[in-house]
């Protein structure tokens, strides 16, 4: 079983990419437009939090939280601090890198990663699968099988199937 969530961990089980967030080029042409889960990943793992989130703000709504609140749900040591899924790669992690950019994206999966005083040195892998959901739910049942809990972004676990990517 594997459980360490490293970049070595992820490359085993078919991860690719690991792309610096910040660096996206817009539109994330060289993403696949395929199906699939991505997580993001922070080596050497979380060191401090900033007070005000980075993230866009949409509809007017600050992503910030209390401190305090993230460093409850941090994992220490642990790199994997967010698993997602999309119907359409590069849709997904084009919107996750504009939200890290500070743009008002309709999709704030993952905000807490905008508080991460190392939030520059995030990277983002995929992997491709027709099955998003299944794929997303089994790696978040391994996680929380190996530390206890989700990783440290995902507020929730997906449930419904994607009806958009």
């Amino acid at each position: 079983m594997h459980n360490s969530f490293d970049h070595q961990d992820l490359t085993g089980r078919g991860f690719v990419g690991f792309q610096l967030l910040h660096q996206l080029p817009r539109r994330c042409q060289h993403i696949p437009s395929d199906s699939g889960i991505y997580v993001a990943n922070l080596e050497p793992p979380v060191t401090g939090f900033l007070p005000r989130s980075v993230g866009g703000h949409c509809k007017g709504s600050d992503p910030t939280v209390p401190v305090a609140r993230l460093e409850d749900k941090r994992l220490e040591g642990v790199p994997t601090l967010y698993i997602g899924r999309a119907t359409d790669l590069r849709k997904r992690v084009d919107l996750l890198a504009r939200y890290g950019r500070g743009e008002p994206v309709g999709h704030q999966g993952g905000r807490y990663l905008w508080q991460i005083a190392e939030h520059d040195n995030l990277r983002v892998a995929w992997k491709l699968d027709s099955d998003p959901v299944g794929a997303e739910a089994e790696l978040l049942d391994e996680f929380e099988a190996a530390y206890g809990q989700l990783p440290f972004a995902n507020l929730v676990r997906g449930s419904l199937p994607l009806a958009v990517a």
